[in-house]
């Protein structure tokens, strides 16, 4: 998946993915909320950015957020902005991500891993249209920005089971759509390990490396459980380990 003078081309061929291509397409003319699922590392934010590209907002400002990796209070601050003094640390106003997405797209990944009370407060957000700023008093309308969430999780599982709000769901998931797994494309994997070969070969100020057509046989049969990103570092790891040619020797020793 390559993005170019802010366009994100999804790389393959495959059935799996020009069936995913046509509903980037689809999905990117309207402004409608996005709910991306798929496996950790199946490239779901290169997803929301192929929407973001081909949409009206393209020119405008994709905000991602990664909502498992911010603790909660330090979360709703990111979301949502904070005033001077209303925490340790709060030195002066600050504005949030849904502020500086204005008029673009917000990406809001790991949706599954938002605290209830998290949840609570996004579902204001999008049912108001209303911004509340930690510390401040009076809450402020919410600039023109378009949602789109992702998740590696099971949110109908995790709605059963009391972990995710039913209704927060339903906001979000006005259209639901999957990234196959690199499993399900395994004939795209010859067009992304030279795509890699080449991006690894720049960002070390190398030459880019050949590999034998046997070795990226190989590659397309193992199992990928980590998807794009497994095989990306796999591709890193061959470049830097192996001589002026990647051989299938060089595969099964480094991987």
């Amino acid at each position: 998946m390559r993005q170019n003078n802010g366009h994100v081309q999804l790389i393959g061929t495959s059935q799996a993915l020009t069936d995913l291509k046509a509903e980037v397409e689809r999905i990117a003319r309207s402004d409608a909320k996005v709910l991306i699922t798929g496996e950790s590392g199946a490239g779901k934010e290169v997803v929301a950015r192929a929407i973001n590209s081909a949409s009206p907002r393209a020119q405008q400002a994709f905000v991602a957020v990664n909502c498992a990796g911010i603790p909660e209070t330090l979360l709703e601050s990111e979301l949502f902005g904070h005033v001077k003094g209303s925490f340790t640390g709060a030195y002066r106003d600050k504005p949030g991500k849904l502020e500086m997405a204005d008029d673009g797209t917000i990406f809001l990944d790991e949706i599954g891993e938002m605290t209830l009370r998290m949840q609570g407060l996004l579902l204001r957000f999008l049912e108001t249209g209303e911004i509340q700023k930690v510390g401040a008093e009076q809450v402020v309308m919410a600039a023109n920005v378009r949602v789109i969430a992702a998740t590696n999780k099971d949110l109908k599982k995790e709605i059963e089971e009391n972990r995710f709000r039913e209704d927060l769901y339903h906001r979000l998931s006005v259209i639901v759509i999957r990234v196959p797994s690199l499993r399900e494309r395994k004939d795209d994997i010859p067009l992304l390990v030279d795509k890699f070969l080449g991006d690894v070969a720049e960002e070390h100020g190398a030459k880019k490396k050949e590999i034998d057509t046997e070795a990226v046989e190989m590659l397309k049969n193992y199992e990928w459980t980590g998807n794009i990103r497994e095989l990306r570092n796999v591709i890193e790891r061959l470049v830097i380990m192996s001589g002026d040619h990647i051989s299938p020797a060089d595969v099964t020793k480094y991987y």
